[in-house]
């Protein structure tokens, strides 16, 4: 507290208690104090001071609620923002991924070099945002999404060790298939390899489809449950 304010505090309270020490002024008060009108006006300055300090009361609870509440939103949008980020980003690589396998097999259309450059340019995106992501997801939705999105394990998986244990993972098992059965195209292997090779791709997207799907629903569902 300044000085000044200090001061004039301190001789407010001495000039009081002064007047109080007087006999006489302690009876004339305590006479006022018990008269009806006295008592009247008691009560005004009670209620006056009370209903100020529960008006400040409820103005400061209402800005906490108000605060509180824009937090939430924020964070709740924000979560529901990279959820919708991560199904595009998802999709749009698994998509190229598919499309990469139907023109090796010859069900798909365009050239297959164009479209494996086509399906890169989203493993580029996917892998410079990845750790982004990540952080995103732990702030924004929860350390489990955060873990199932990446883990420390498949961020250093080679493409023939380990079992994926996160959707970059899944991801990286996936993309491998699909290159091996395109380099087989490329390399005009046998009729046998070629089968083996579009089988072990087919089933790998398959799991990574429901790995996708199983991953945005455990999202959705840790936004919904945090906010009930």
């Amino acid at each position: 507290m300044p000085s000044g304010r200090r001061e004039a505090r301190e001789g407010f309270f001495g000039a009081a208690a002064e007047v109080l020490s007087d006999r006489t002024t302690r009876k004339r008060l305590a006479r006022f104090a018990t008269h009806p009108v006295g008592l009247l006006a008691i009560a005004t300055i009670f209620a006056t001071v009370a209903g100020a300090w529960l008006t400040n009361y409820y103005q400061h609870q209402a800005w906490i609620r108000q605060k509180d509440f824009e937090t939430f939103k924020y964070g709740f949008d924000q979560s529901l923002a990279l959820v919708d980020e991560l199904t595009e980003a998802a999709s749009r690589r698994l998509f190229g991924l598919n499309r990469v396998l139907w023109v090796a097999k010859g069900t798909g259309t365009g050239d297959l070099e164009t479209v494996w450059n086509e399906y890169y340019d989203s493993v580029v995106d996917w892998n410079v945002k990845l750790a982004q992501r990540k952080g995103k997801l732990e702030r924004f939705v929860s350390p489990a999404a955060a873990e199932l999105w990446l883990t420390d394990a498949d961020a250093a998986l080679s493409y023939s060790e380990g079992t994926p244990e996160s959707i970059h993972g899944h991801f990286m098992v996936a993309h491998q298939r699909v290159r091996a059965a395109a380099d087989c195209v490329r390399k005009r292997c046998d009729e046998h390899e070629r089968r083996t090779a579009f089988k072990s791709a087919e089933q790998e997207l398959n799991l990574l489809g429901l790995a996708v799907d199983g991953f945005l629903r455990s999202c959705t569902d840790d936004i919904f449950n945090s906010s009930s």
